[in-house]
């Protein structure tokens, strides 16, 4: 089984080189490869930029020098320069610098092509030379969709979730095995479907869903699934207080009420009721129920997937590890069985509008989104999967479709336009206002009216500079030594 999270840039290298690849760029085909030619990239900075992208292309391509003009400095020198703000502060770095290639965030798409700052990129997508069907199913819908229903830029690859199953559990209860695209309605029923007695220290559980046992965070997986927004980003108000986040709440409740719900803190000798779920001398691996066979399943990340192999390979006892297993899509909502919350393309590479060198820009993006780069990068990708789906599939045993199966749903959130006291506070607030549900203390209706309010009051605050952000946090860390005695948080 191949590593995605292995490997070393030294590998890129010797593999690209081996290569000999031969490729047609541009429209027309041609490329004239002793001309040197300067490519200026915008990155959030040099050294990351080369060890992910520019090692391996200088190499094949030693005429080309690039050129990183960093991000960091948006935040250093342009957003004091622009009133603090970021939308400014970005138009600015891009009018100086005039980078080639922009690095950009799903929320950026529009507004720059809008605003003719983007070249549309199309037509060169869809020219045969550059294989399109190779990528992952609805990649370019989905940048269509970030851009307005223009195609201004291509990730280089992706992360996302899905729903691991241990097939001898389901075997052994008799239970149906979970399919793609289940709502959480049909997976809790599944795992309502096992038993929850037993030595604490051999019982099984059903699901694994969330990290702890809040409230507040099942109440977020539910709603993020049905693609539920606690506020509106463009009228800066709360939307939380309406029956449909009111079910959500309610239907948290009930999964909570239930015993077959696994939680990491149960790792610890709890999980709030002081029982002891596994021995504390055991190895990492033999502690994690899924590998030891005592979860039957799991909502985890593509790397999930290298953590098996790991585990099978390292633990104290590897014949105990989990053999017998699958996976499904994460679960969808029930408005959007189609798209994934837990699907997300990261760095977007757009051809700057004002470019001269628009076939050298389209070159570059071309070849880092292309097949012989996929190939190389499956061995050092860093917990993202590749965006080609032929590198994808480690064996034909198991359901690596589920992987790329879903389209993300479209929920970026453009946080350069919300004031940071809400970024830094809500969270809090929404655990403490939902600990009090569960305590019994407020009624469901009571804690969304609450969190309507206190969210509304956060949200009227005003955007902070730098400076206040660091004032900010000098002042809630000295409150934290005063109400603890201990040392500083960590931010």
């Amino acid at each position: 089984m191949r590593k995605w999270l292995k490997g070393g840039i030294a590998l890129c290298l010797t593999a690209a080189m081996l290569t000999g690849c031969s490729l047609g760029f541009g429209k027309n085909g041609s490329d004239n490869e002793n001309q040197a030619r300067t490519l200026k990239v915008m990155y959030y900075d040099e050294s990351s930029f080369f060890q992910e992208y520019g090692m391996l292309y200088s190499a094949l391509y030693p005429n080309i020098e690039i050129q990183v003009v960093e991000t960091n400095q948006i935040q250093n020198t342009f957003m004091e320069e622009n009133d603090n703000d970021y939308d400014k502060a970005l138009a600015a770095f891009i009018e100086k610098e005039q980078p080639d290639i922009l690095m950009l965030e799903p929320t950026q798409l529009e507004k720059l092509g809008v605003e003719g700052k983007l070249y549309d990129i199309e037509s060169y997508v869809t020219d045969s030379k550059y294989d399109v069907d190779g990528l992952v199913p609805g990649v370019i819908d989905a940048m269509k969709g970030y851009g307005g229903g223009n195609l201004y830029a291509i990730p280089t690859n992706f992360s996302t979730q899905a729903l691991y199953y241990n097939k001898d559990l389901f075997d052994e209860y008799n239970v149906p095995y979970p399919t793609d695209q289940m709502t959480w309605t049909e997976v809790i029923n599944l795992a309502n479907m096992f038993p929850t007695d037993g030595d604490p220290l051999e019982r099984i559980f059903g699901l694994k869903m969330g990290w702890n046992k809040q409230l507040s965070t099942t109440v977020d997986i539910l709603a993020n699934t049905e693609g539920l927004k606690a506020f509106d980003e463009n009228t800066l108000q709360m939307t939380i207080d309406t029956p449909a986040w009111a079910s959500i709440v309610e239907q948290a409740q009930s999964i909570m009420k239930s015993d077959v719900l696994f939680y990491d803190d149960m790792l610890y000798g709890g999980g709030g009721d002081g029982v002891v779920y596994f021995e504390q001398n055991g190895d990492y691996y033999s502690q994690n129920p899924f590998f030891s066979g005592r979860l039957a399943m799991s909502l985890d990340g593509n790397y999930f997937v290298n953590q098996i192999e790991d585990a099978k390979n390292y633990a104290q006892n590897p014949e105990d590890i989990i053999e017998n297993w699958d996976m499904v899509t994460a679960p969808v909502g029930s408005q959007n069985p189609d798209s994934s919350y837990y699907t997300s393309y990261y760095n977007l590479f757009a051809i700057n509008a004002a470019s001269t060198n628009v076939e050298e820009a389209w070159k570059f993006i071309s070849y880092i989104t292309g097949d012989e780069y996929a190939r190389v990068k499956t061995k050092v990708s860093y917990g993202n999967l590749p965006l080609r789906t032929k590198y994808m599939e480690l064996d034909t045993e198991r359901n690596y479709a589920a992987f790329y199966k879903l389209k993300p749903m479209n929920q970026t959130i453009d946080y350069t336009k919300i004031p940071e006291r809400y970024q830094y506070e809500y969270y809090n607030v929404s655990s403490e206002t939902f600990n009090k549900v569960t305590n019994g203390d407020i009624t469901v209706a009571e804690a969304l009216a609450e969190l309507q309010l206190r969210g509304n009051e956060l949200l009227a605050t005003e955007k902070m500079t730098k400076e206040e952000q660091e004032k900010y946090w000098e002042e809630q860390n000295q409150m934290y030594m005063e109400n603890s005695g201990s040392v500083p948080m960590i931010r």
